[in-house]
């Protein structure tokens, strides 16, 4: 299971019995790194679930 590039939230609600977890997840978009071009603070989530 890759779980890379996935929040924490996310790869954990892949797990049976956690699937609500999903919900949780806020990283839902990149978030740039403030005055700097191309460096991100977050990365956005890749799950699936947000798409």
């Amino acid at each position: 299971m890759n779980t890379t590039g996935m929040s924490a939230e996310c790869a954990l609600a892949r797990r049976p019995g956690y699937e609500d977890l999903h919900d949780e997840c806020t990283q839902t978009e990149d978030v740039p790194l403030p005055h700097s071009f191309g460096i991100l603070l977050v990365r956005r989530c890749t799950c699936g679930c947000h798409r």
